[in-house]
C-alpha cells in the first residue's frame, strides 16, 4: 500500500470525515456555552530542592537532578493524596455549614429534593467534621453517618474525586517553584483551597516523613542492639580464651612475655630508689622532730599533754595512711586531737615558733610515710607482674587458633556494627531534619476578578481537527489492518498471480448484468458501468481468440460474482453474433436458473439424450428472452455433478452441443467448499476462476489455488471482480 492508496481511501470517506468533524465543532460550541464560567486561582512554593547539592569526585559541587525530580514527584503527589484534598474538602464543608450566608457552595433547589440532602443532619455533619479535623482522620464508607456525608460533600463538589478534577499541582520548568492551581465558579473559594492545601500538606507531609523517618531509626537501633550483643558476646568467649590461653599469640608469647618483664623490671628498680629516697628523708625528719620535742621539755606546764596529744596525733596519721588514706573514724579523731592540741597550747598565734617547726614536720614526716606506703605498693604490684608474666613463656604456640578464629569473627561483626551506627545516626539526622523546612509560600492566592476565558473558537477548531484526524487515522488503520484483496498490487502479493482480467464493481440492484451490457449511455454517471462493460469486451477477446468453446466459470469462495460475469460475458458474446448456452451446474446455488426462469434442467436430460437426433430437434435447453442465448438449469440441492449425471456422459454431451452453439458457459460451486468444480474441470475447455476484491485470501484459497494452476492447458487466468474504481489501476 502507498501513499496514492490510502489518500484514495480518505477521498472516498471525505463525507464521513468531514460530517463528523463538523458534528465535533458543533458539539465543542454547544459544551462551552453552557459551561459555567470558572475563576482560576494560583499560588505559589519555593521547595529548596534545586539549592541542595551533592559534591562530585573533583571537589566541586553540583545538583542531583534526578533526586529534584523524584522529591517533586513526591510532593506533588501527596498534595493531590487523599489525606490532604480530602482535609480542605472537610474544612470547606464546615465552613458552609457554619455560616451558611456566606457559604462558598450554595445548592440548588433540584439538590435540596435529594435524599442525601434530606437525611443528613447538619449538627450532625459539623461534629463529624470538626472530630476528623481534630484527628487528623478520614471519613469511612463502612459507617453509616460517615458514609452519608461522603455523599454530601459529593453534593457540595467537596467530595475527593471532585476536587481533584479541578486542581492542578504542577512544578514550574526549571525552577524551584510548585505552581498549585484550582478552578471554581467561586473565586472566593478558588482562593481559599490553593492557600489551605498549601499548609495541609505541609502539616501532613511533616507528620508522615516524621513517622516514616522515626520508625526507620527504631528499626535500626534494635539492629545496632542486637548487633553489639553480638559483639559482646564474642568479646567475651575471646577473653575467656584469652584468660584459658594467656595471651593474644600465641606464637610470640615467650617473646613476648619475656620484653614486658624486661620493661617492668626497669619500672621495678626505679620505684626501689624512690623508696629508699623515701625511707631516708622519712629518717632525717623523725630525727628533727625527736630533737625539737627534746629541747621543748621546760616550755609551759602543758606543753608535755601537748607532745603527748601531738605523738598521738602523729600515731593516727600513720595509721591512717596504712590504710589507704581512707578512713572516716580515723579522719575524726585526728581532727579532735588538732582540736585539743591548739587549745593545750594556746591557740592561733601565741603558739611557738617550736611548736610549728614539730607541727610543719609532723605533716612531711606524715606525706614522706604515705609515699613510701604507695611505693611499697607498687613494688609490690611489679614483682606479681613479673612472677605471672614468667609464667606465660612456656605455653603451647599452637593453643592459638582457636583464638584467632574468634578475633576475625568478632573483627567482621566489628564491621558490620559500625555500618549500622553510621546508618543509625543518618536516620536520626533524618529525624532532626524537616524536608519541608526550605517550603516558603511566594505567592498567596487570591479571589480572581475575571472568570477565565473559554477559549471558544479556538477550542472548536482543535476539537474539528482532532476529530478530523482522529477518523482519518481510524481509516487509514482499518485499511492497514484489512486483509482485502482491494487492489490488484494487493492480490498480487498476497497469490503471486497475476489478475486475467480485472472488473469493477457496479450496481445491479435495478438491473440484470446483460441488461448492462446490451444498454449504451454515456457520461460521467455511468463511467463505471461503461468501465465494466470494457473489462467483460477484454475478457470475450480472450474467449473468441483461445480456441476454446467450453468454458468453466468457478471460484474460490461463494459471493465472489460468478453469475453477475456468466450473465455478462454471455451479452457480450451475443453483441458479436455468437450463440451462446449457460448450463447451470452450480446444485448449491441455482442463481442462473432462477435468474433466466430456466424451463429444461440437467437432472431431467440425463438419461433422455439421444445422440441420433440433432439437438435441434431435441428439448436439451431451454431458451431465454435474449435471441441466440440458450439455458439448461439445475435442480438446487447438496449433491455434485458425479451423483446427479451418473447416467450422462458429459463429453458426448458437450461434443453434441458445441454443434449448436459457438459458445458453452458452465458454472460450478466454490473450490473451497465443494467439489462440483473439479469434477467439471475434466470436462471444460478452459476454466476461469473468479475472485471478490473484497475478501482476503486464506489457507483454503492458497490450496485451490495451487490445484488450479496444476490445469495448466485450461487455466485461463484469474479475473478479479468488485473493485472499487479508485483501485483499478492501484
Amino acid at each position: 500500500m502507498d501513499i496514492m492508496y490510502f489518500l484514495k481511501v480518505l477521498y472516498r470517506k471525505k463525507w464521513i470525515i468531514l460530517s463528523l468533524s463538523f458534528l465535533a465543532v458543533v458539539a465543542a460550541f454547544v459544551f462551552l456555552v453552557n459551561k459555567k464560567p470558572l475563576y482560576v486561582s494560583v499560588a505559589q512554593y519555593s521547595t529548596g530542592f534545586t539549592s541542595e547539592k551533592v559534591k562530585l569526585v573533583d571537589g566541586s559541587t553540583a545538583i542531583d537532578l534526578y533526586t529534584v525530580d523524584v522529591k517533586f514527584d513526591n510532593v506533588i503527589e501527596t498534595i493531590k493524596s487523599p489525606q490532604v484534598v480530602n482535609r480542605v474538602g472537610y474544612s470547606l464543608l464546615l465552613h458552609d455549614l457554619s455560616d451558611p450566608s456566606n457559604a462558598y457552595t450554595k445548592l440548588s433547589a433540584k439538590d435540596k429534593e435529594t435524599p442525601v440532602y434530606r437525611e443528613m443532619n447538619v449538627d450532625t455533619a459539623r461534629k463529624i467534621l470538626l472530630e476528623k479535623l481534630t484527628t487528623h482522620t478520614l471519613l469511612h464508607s463502612n459507617k453509616k453517618n460517615e458514609s452519608l456525608l461522603i455523599e454530601y460533600l459529593k453534593l457540595y463538589g467537596y467530595g475527593y474525586e471532585e476536587m481533584l478534577y479541578y486542581l492542578s499541582v504542577s512544578r514550574v520548568a526549571r525552577t524551584d517553584y510548585l505552581n498549585i492551581i484550582y478552578s471554581s465558579v467561586n473565586p472566593d473559594l478558588s482562593s481559599r483551597v490553593v492557600n489551605s492545601i498549601g499548609q495541609e500538606f505541609l502539616n501532613y507531609y511533616r507528620n508522615l516523613n516524621s513517622q516514616r523517618t522515626d520508625e526507620n531509626a527504631q528499626t535500626i537501633k534494635s539492629m545496632v542492639a542486637t548487633q553489639q550483643a553480638t559483639v559482646d558476646s564474642l568479646s567475651q568467649i575471646l577473653l575467656s580464651e584469652k584468660v584459658s590461653q594467656g595471651t593474644i599469640d600465641p606464637v610470640s608469647r615467650t617473646t613476648s612475655a619475656m620484653e614486658t618483664v624486661t620493661e617492668i623490671e626497669s619500672r621495678l628498680a626505679e620505684e626501689k630508689g624512690k623508696y629508699n629516697t623515701h625511707l631516708n628523708r622519712l629518717s632525717y625528719l623523725r630525727a628533727q622532730l625527736n630533737a625539737l620535742n627534746s629541747s621543748s621539755g621546760s616550755t609551759a606546764g602543758n606543753n608535755d599533754e601537748v607532745i603527748r596529744l601531738t605523738n598521738r596525733r602523729n600515731d593516727l596519721v600513720a595509721e591512717l595512711s596504712r590504710k589507704g588514706g581512707n578512713d572516716p573514724v580515723l579522719e575524726r579523731q585526728i581532727d579532735d586531737l588538732r582540736a585539743q592540741i591548739i587549745q593545750k597550747s594556746g591557740a592561733g598565734t601565741s603558739r611557738s615558733k617550736s611548736r610549728e617547726k614539730i607541727d610543719q614536720l609532723t605533716r612531711e614526716i606524715n606525706e614522706e610515710e604515705a609515699l613510701l606506703n604507695a611505693s611499697r605498693s607498687t613494688i609490690d604490684d611489679y614483682n606479681a607482674r613479673i612472677t605471672r608474666y614468667m609464667g606465660m613463656t612456656n605455653v603451647n604456640p599452637g593453643s592459638g587458633v582457636k583464638m584467632d578464629v574468634i578475633r576475625a569473627k568478632l573483627e567482621m561483626e566489628n564491621e558490620q556494627l559500625k555500618t549500622i551506627r553510621e546508618k543509625y545516626s543518618q536516620a536520626e539526622g533524618l529525624l532532626r531534619d524537616d524536608p519541608t523546612s526550605n517550603f516558603i509560600q511566594t505567592r498567596m492566592g487570591i479571589p480572581p476578578n475575571q472568570p477565565e476565558s473559554k477559549n471558544t473558537l479556538m477550542k472548536m477548531l482543535l476539537s474539528g481537527m482532532s476529530v478530523f484526524l482522529l477518523t482519518s487515522l481510524i481509516f487509514i488503520f482499518l485499511e492497514i489492518f484489512d486483509t482485502a484483496a482491494k487492489t490488484p498490487s494487493i492480490f498480487y502479493r498476497q497469490t503471486k498471480l497475476r489478475s486475467a482480467n480485472i472488473l469493477n464493481r457496479i450496481n445491479l440492484h435495478k438491473r440484470s448484468a446483460v441488461d448492462v451490457m446490451l444498454e449504451d449511455h454515456s457520461g460521467r454517471r455511468y463511467v463505471a458501468t461503461n468501465y465494466f462493460k470494457n473489462s467483460i469486451r477484454k475478457l470475450r477477446y480472450e474467449l473468441l481468440n483461445s480456441g476454446k468453446s467450453t468454458f468453466l466459470i468457478s471460484s474460490t469462495k461463494r459471493s465472489a460474482g460468478k453469475t453477475t460475469i456468466v450473465e455478462a460475458l454471455a451479452a457480450s458474446l451475443l453483441l458479436s453474433h455468437k450463440k451462446v448456452l449457460i448450463i447451470d451446474l452450480n446444485f448449491l446455488n441455482n442463481s442462473l436458473t432462477r435468474k433466466f426462469n430456466a424451463d429444461v434442467f440437467i437432472q431431467d436430460v440425463a438419461g433422455k439424450v439421444n445422440y441420433s437426433i440433432p439437438f435441434s430437434q431435441q428439448k436439451v435447453a431451454g431458451s431465454t428472452s435474449y435471441e441466440g442465448l440458450d439455458i439448461i438449469g439445475c435442480h438446487e440441492g447438496n449433491t455434485t455433478p458425479s451423483e446427479v449425471l451418473f447416467d450422462l456422459n458429459m463429453t458426448d454431451f458437450l461434443i453434441a452441443l458445441k454443434e449448436e452453439y459457438d459458445f458453452i458457459l458452465m458454472e460450478g460451486g466454490a473450490l473451497n467448499l465443494y467439489a462440483d468444480s473439479k469434477e467439471l474441470m475434466d470436462y471444460a475447455e478452459g476454466v476461469f476462476l473468479v475472485f471478490s476484491a473484497d475478501t482476503g485470501t486464506t489457507q483454503s484459497d492458497a490450496e485451490s489455488l495451487k490445484f488450479i494452476q496444476e490445469k495448466k492447458d485450461k487455466f485461463q487466468g484469474v479475473i478479479l471482480n468488485k473493485v472499487l474504481m479508485e483501485n483499478v489501476n492501484s
